[in-house]
């Protein structure tokens, strides 16, 4: 009987592969950021993990300014 729910992870995780949906799920809940950051990362470093690691760690993510609550002005 085959199992309801197998997680998946890659084969090699010394390199980020986003080939596959289930890939970029796995990266970007590991490394903790977004499918466009991960992307960025892989396109500007390459897809070693070390290397994505160090652009995501030296690259973090803008913040949005803060909106003000169900439109009312402070």
């Amino acid at each position: 009987m085959k199992h309801a729910i197998q997680r998946r992870s890659p084969d090699d995780l010394s390199q980020v592969d986003i080939r596959e949906q289930w890939q970029i799920t796995y990266w970007t809940q590991g490394l903790g950021t977004t499918q466009e950051r991960l992307t960025r990362a892989i396109r500007e470093n390459g897809p070693q993990i070390e290397q994505v690691r160090a652009w995501l760690a030296q690259n973090p993510p803008r913040r949005r300014p803060a909106q003000p609550l169900n439109g009312i002005k402070r």
